[in-house]
């Protein structure tokens, strides 16, 4: 009972990542692009960057440098940070910092810790920018990254929002390679989403809003961990257009070790249930066309289908054991005689094709994801020390880790336990 239950469980899960592949295949090869359009700028819009910041004393003179360092002119520019009750160097470096660059507009405002959608929320009231980015302080934006996202803007006034290239910053050890095949994959998907106006969130590092249809909104969502997924279905839902773009720039530094990386994706994907939920009007809602349809059912999904299939797997395991266990017994554990007995007999029409053809074809799929994944961020696999171990890891080892993360996260829900904003 136990094999023909894996067998409906493995058949089910493969028919509907084939059905996904081959929808997106569609997408990516469709001969009428929606690819936003970018018109040049005519004048230099007042542009605000939102720093929030939360024990970032190691980051958050890079991050402010890069702002500076924006090929814009200064007299447009204004940057916020917002020290969220920081216990460590953060204010003091800030300070530092604005005294070495008096000429630019900086501010700095601190609060006590409340979240990074309070700190959004009170950057956001002082910003005077037509336009504002949030960006967290563990990020670095390339010089030319402003100039090539707001033509967008010009270009079609339902934009409310363009998010950056997102890149990880010179990876060193595995953990952070595979990241940074983790961002590249990512990226595809953002590209093919963007084509369906699919877009379902609107990354902490450098997205550009309009300020004014954030304000009309009612701001961030304090009560979220994931406030920049947040923004963007509620940007969706009120029927704005999200625009991708790969011509500007974000890198930031991911977790140096498993700890780390886990509490961050358990924060990111607890985040993406919860407003799935919250915004679960929107699923299967012709209004919302493909976003509907496609993007908000599948934004759980993989956490679904990851549980599911990795629970029946240890079912099936766990009776294969205990079948194994009573066959000792039944023989009163004699294992010498077992193994004196033991032959190999192998039959290759025995072997089972159905489901090597899954486990090749789901290989394959993943190797053609990758390389159109390169493609589209224009790097080169090997640039940087990424080494074939690190694509390995992340095609084969990668997969068991975020398993173990939306087990975590289906205990998060059955405990009602809740998490909070931190990497």
């Amino acid at each position: 009972m136990n094999v023909e239950l894996l067998d409906v469980v493995l058949f089910t899960t493969y028919f509907l990542l084939l059905f996904l592949a081959i929808f997106w295949l569609l997408v990516l090869f469709s001969k009428k692009s929606q690819d936003a359009l970018k018109k040049k700028l005519v004048h230099r819009p007042s542009f605000t960057t939102i720093v929030p910041a939360y024990n970032e004393e190691a980051n958050i003179v890079g991050t402010l440098k890069s702002l500076i360092d924006l090929d814009y002119p200064n007299e447009k520019k204004e940057i916020i940070v917002v020290n969220d009750g920081s216990t460590d160097h953060t204010k003091a470096k800030v300070i530092a910092f604005i005294q070495q660059y008096p000429q630019h507009n900086i501010k700095l405002i601190n609060q006590k810790n409340q979240g990074k959608g309070r700190a959004m929320n009170v950057g956001l009231q002082q910003a005077t920018g037509e336009f504002f980015a949030c960006l967290d302080a563990d990020s670095f934006v390339h010089p030319d990254a402003l100039k090539e996202m707001l033509p967008y803007f010009t270009a079609n006034q339902n934009v409310a929002a363009v998010c950056p290239l997102l890149k990880v910053k010179k990876p060193t050890n595995i953990l952070q390679k595979v990241q940074w095949c983790e961002y590249t994959i990512n990226m595809f998907y953002k590209y093919l989403n963007a084509r369906l106006d699919c877009i379902h969130v609107t990354p902490g590092p450098f997205s550009v809003y309009r300020t004014k249809i954030v304000r009309d909104l009612g701001g961030y969502d304090e009560t979220t961990i994931t406030e920049d997924l947040e923004i963007a279905i509620r940007l969706q839902k009120h029927q704005y257009k999200i625009v991708q773009t790969f011509d500007a720039i974000v890198e930031t530094v991911s977790p140096a070790n498993w700890k780390d990386l886990f509490r961050q994706r358990v924060r990111w994907y607890k985040g993406s249930v919860d407003n799935t939920i919250t915004y679960k009007k929107l699923m299967f809602n012709k209004k919302y066309g493909d976003f509907g349809f496609m993007r908000m059912p599948t934004i759980i999904l993989s956490g679904i289908i990851a549980i599911v299939l990795t629970a029946t797997l240890l079912q099936n395991l766990a009776g294969k054991f205990f079948h194994w266990l009573a066959s000792l017994q039944a023989i009163n554990f004699d294992l010498i005689t077992l193994i004196k007995n033991f032959s190999f007999n192998f039959n290759f029409l025995s072997l089972p094709f159905a489901k090597l053809f899954i486990g090749l074809t789901l290989i394959f799929i993943s190797f053609f994801v990758m390389i159109k994944s390169y493609q589209v961020i224009k790097e080169r696999i090997t640039n940087h020390g990424r080494t074939f171990i690190s694509l390995f890891t992340y095609l084969f080892i990668y997969g068991l880790f975020l398993t173990t993360v939306w087990t975590y996260i289906a205990f998060l829900f059955i405990t009602k336990r809740r998490n909070t904003w931190g990497k």
